[in-house]
């Protein structure tokens, strides 16, 4: 059963010494729920960030949606073009894990998923993977006189 427990902590995105490895119980795993019963997929978010705030699919898609949804552990492809004429960056906030007190309490999204400032004009491609617990992390420009600039990545 121990040995379960570590498989089970070593397979999510949360750190194995964060685990309960002392627990016989089998009650507590460090492993997410997920709702929709899917995980991963590979994604290509095109994003851009003008002076007033984010639109999803580019400045020319219509959508001045600033959510972007997308399934737990997947592998996301962001471009983000600054189309505003001031410089704009991309960093993407934590949340809570509601997962045991043993296991971690907070869930963020890998360091390479921000995006240091654009200057206007400029665009930049990332790479990462989602994390494993699934929600509401907020995302912005922590440039001054950016903080009107919300988003957020819905993780399914």
């Amino acid at each position: 059963m121990l040995a379960r427990q570590h498989l089970l902590c070593a397979t999510g995105i949360v750190l194995l010494t964060a685990c309960s490895a002392g627990s016989n119980s089998g009650s507590e795993t460090c492993q997410p729920n997920d709702q929709d019963g899917i995980v991963g997929s590979n994604v290509t978010v095109l994003l851009s960030v003008s002076d007033t705030g984010f639109a999803v699919g580019g400045v020319n898609s219509g959508s001045m949606q600033p959510n972007v949804a997308v399934q737990n552990t997947s592998t996301v492809k962001l471009t983000i073009s600054n189309v505003g004429s001031r410089p704009h960056s991309f960093r993407v906030g934590c949340r809570p894990t509601e997962l045991p007190a043993s296991c971690p309490q907070m869930s963020c999204f890998p360091d390479t998923a921000n995006v240091p400032a654009l200057e206007p004009g400029e665009r930049a491609t990332v790479t990462f993977e989602t994390p494993a617990v699934e929600g509401e992390y907020p995302f912005t420009s922590d440039e001054p006189g950016d903080e009107a600039l919300l988003g957020q990545f819905v993780l399914l």
